[in-house]
């Protein structure tokens, strides 16, 4: 088992992907789980997750693709 710091706290952060011209609500849910000091480090560590694991083009032609955070709360 890995210890954590003692300065960082532990995070889920709902984050949706969407796409901005089909509307948000048609989106789909990630639950991320993060290990940071705050909830605002924590939104910025799983958003910038978030849209690095995302494909983001499909046979060179860039896909329309936005994300939202929905939630944090401690785990």
């Amino acid at each position: 088992m890995v210890e954590m710091p003692s300065d960082l706290k532990r995070f889920n952060v709902t984050v949706r992907r969407f796409n901005p011209m089909g509307g948000f609500v048609d989106g789909m849910d990630f639950v991320l789980p993060v290990d940071s000091p705050d909830e605002e480090h924590a939104v910025s560590a799983a958003m910038s997750n978030a849209v690095a694991f995302t494909r983001k083009t499909e046979d060179g032609t860039a896909l329309c693709v936005a994300f939202a955070c929905m939630a944090v709360s401690a785990r």
